[in-house]
């Protein structure tokens, strides 16, 4: 989750400020409460303060690809060749 910074803490006025929590809430709306690094969040961070449609075209493609590898892993991380839990079956082969 990425967590704006203290608007005193950094030099930039109050819309700049509102616009990149309004941003921000749209990354945190896509990537949920994933555990991201230090760099990761201060680069989101960085990335909100861009034009709305360069966060919204990233954001797009980060869906997309959420969802081509739902698809291709068959969801809920399941096995395609046997429609097994990935986990249980590697547990059976161990």
């Amino acid at each position: 989750m990425i967590r704006q910074p203290d608007f005193e803490s950094r030099n930039v006025n109050r819309y700049f400020y509102e616009s990149e929590a309004r941003r921000i809430e749209k990354m945190n709306e896509v990537i949920g409460n994933l555990e991201l690094t230090r760099a990761e969040e201060q680069t989101l961070v960085w990335l909100a303060g861009w034009e709305e449609s360069t966060v919204n075209n990233l954001l797009s493609v980060i869906e997309k690809t959420a969802r081509k590898g739902i698809n291709e892993v068959g969801g809920n991380a399941q096995d395609k060749r046997t429609d097994h839990d990935i986990f249980s079956v590697r547990n059976q082969s161990l």
